[in-house]
């Protein structure tokens, strides 16, 4: 009979889409091209609508950040969920528990976190949101209803990517503190996998800053820009939300790597002291032999990391999150930007 990682690897996890991905999926390209034609689509409407009704390109800048916005956040989305799908056979690997029920549990989540309906409240939600906070109001001085229309719809329009993006944000921080509860088999310590869970988790945290920012960008642009207060509470708000997203969940992992290693040593050193007394009884060549690979096992179990990610993960988000709080400061103290 096969065995049953075989079998799961043989039937990988159906790539369920989305709306917004059918919807991107009418350019018959890969996702990232589809979703950059997006955006240069509505770009160019946008030139349009600025050449015929406006005679005038004064906030193409505007129009251009939005463009990039859109683009940006949607093909973030596809991508995130197309590595979470493909991380399944290594997360099979690194669970010490029946590859069926892990393979079960893990579609269970994925479903939950890019359930459909779940992401078009939460963008919703967000535009109501951004709409009731005054945060969607700008001062565009535009001449035609045509303009003024279309740049509504085209902000609220990146506004809901946003939110379904936020939705699956949430919903993958919990899905990866929930792993912290999971038993991990002792080699899943001497495995790239579970540091590549960590590393795909650092990359969806430095995804995520890169978005925080450009909608700073967008915000400082667009009239009326935001004021000294406005850009603090905005990036360090969003600041402290990102270090949460990012130190959270991967402190759930780093919990169950250290349950993990701790178990497994308190085993293997049982067995070490059996070997080690039954060496110094008997010292002969094949007990000795025995004796020195369970000590450099031991040694190497010393050795490794706690945590599912590396420094350089660290630093990447650090600068991405500090630099834009640096500016900010400068700033607020010296009025750098304006």
């Amino acid at each position: 009979m096969k065995d049953l990682r075989d079998l799961q690897k043989a039937e990988p996890l159906k790539f369920n889409k989305t709306h917004l991905e059918r919807i991107i999926s009418i350019v018959p390209l890969p996702y990232y091209w589809a979703w950059s034609i997006f955006g240069l689509a509505f770009l160019l409407i946008s030139i349009g609508i600025l050449y015929f009704f406006e005679k005038s390109f004064r906030f193409i800048y505007v129009f251009l950040v939005l463009s990039v916005l859109i683009a940006w956040q949607g093909a973030g989305l596809t991508w995130a969920h197309k590595r979470i799908i493909s991380f399944k056979d290594s997360f099979i690997d690194i669970a010490d528990m029946p590859h069926d029920e892990i393979a079960e549990r893990y579609e269970d989540q994925m479903k939950i976190i890019f359930n459909d309906k779940g992401m078009l409240l939460s963008a919703v939600l967000l535009i109501v949101f951004v709409h009731i906070t005054g945060i969607d109001y700008h001062e565009f001085e535009f001449q035609s209803f045509s303009a003024n229309a279309f740049s509504s719809f085209f902000y609220y329009l990146t506004v809901y990517v946003l939110g379904a993006g936020l939705y699956a944000m949430i919903m993958t921080a919990w899905a990866v503190h929930k792993i912290g509860g999971i038993p991990l088999h002792v080699n899943a310590l001497f495995s790239k996998n579970i540091q590549s869970l960590g590393l795909l988790y650092s990359k969806f945290t430095i995804f995520a800053c890169t978005v925080y920012i450009m909608w700073g960008v967008f915000h400082q642009l667009v009239p009326p820009e935001f004021s000294s207060l406005k850009l603090v509470v905005w990036f360090g708000s969003f600041a402290i939300l990102l270090i949460a997203y990012f130190v959270l969940p991967q402190y759930g992992i780093h919990q169950m790597m250290l349950k993990t290693k701790k178990e497994k040593a308190e085993s293997f050193s049982f067995q070490l002291r059996s070997v080690a007394y039954e060496a110094f009884k008997n010292p002969i060549e094949e007990n000795i032999s025995i004796l020195k690979c369970l000590l450099d096992i031991q040694h190497q179990l010393d050795k490794m990391s706690d945590w599912p990610f590396s420094f350089y993960e660290i630093l990447h988000i650090a600068l991405i999150i500090v630099i834009p709080l640096f500016v900010v400061t400068l700033e607020v103290l010296f009025g750098v930007v304006k």
